[in-house]
């Protein structure tokens, strides 16, 4: 993000072309490093260049912002109904401990989703935990990106279970995000994944 030294600078621009001149300065600054601007903080700027946000604005946004983590997985083994309730047990109490929300999704042929919501730092802890995890292989992530709200705010970790053909269309529109036009007609109908597409677009 901009750093804090030029944000006095930038604070008080009359005109557009000033403040795209200044945010092109600031970002160049911080480009190749872990500070250059995500998604979500360059749409921020983006606004604040047109005039619709104030730095102070900008950086109110900021401080409330959620990171969320998508990745997908496979199980070594299925998990039997058994190992799914006391998976999701372990989940929702950590959650609760960390303040972090989320989504399991886990097809019947072994196949996982899952989505983390929090505080960036602690997101990243506990998916180093998860990388490590030896129940599941094949980990990608879709997505690690900083957004406006939680998807699940009301859900320690919300789950749904589909089956293979279900999970298979939900991955390929998930990777294909960058790509697709619109969102299409969904062979889907549990509300926590009908939420999940409906947000991942914006991260």
């Amino acid at each position: 993000m901009v750093p804090r030294r030029t944000q006095g600078y930038m604070e008080d621009l009359p005109t557009e072309a000033a403040r795209r001149r200044a945010i092109a300065w600031a970002t160049a600054l911080v480009a190749g490093t872990p500070l250059a601007p995500q998604q979500y903080e360059a749409e921020l700027l983006e606004r604040y260049a047109r005039g619709e946000l104030t730095l102070n604005q900008v950086l109110a946004r900021l401080d409330v912002r959620v990171h969320h983590l998508l990745y997908r997985s496979r199980a070594v083994h299925p998990f039997s109904e058994a190992q799914l309730l006391n998976l999701l047990e372990q989940a929702r109490t950590y959650n609760a401990q960390h303040d972090l929300t989320g989504l399991l999704c886990y097809s019947r042929d072994g196949h996982f989703v899952q989505v983390l919501e929090g505080e960036a730092t602690t997101v990243h802890e506990l998916f180093a935990h998860i990388l490590r995890d030896g129940r599941h292989q094949q980990v990608t992530v879709l997505s690690d990106a900083a957004g406006p709200a939680r998807m699940f705010s009301d859900w320690r970790m919300a789950f749904a279970q589909v089956e293979p053909a279900e999970f298979h269309w939900l991955i390929g529109y998930l990777e294909a995000r960058r790509q697709r036009p619109a969102l299409p007609q969904i062979p889907i109908d549990d509300p926590h994944l009908v939420a999940l597409l409906t947000n991942f677009g914006a991260l």
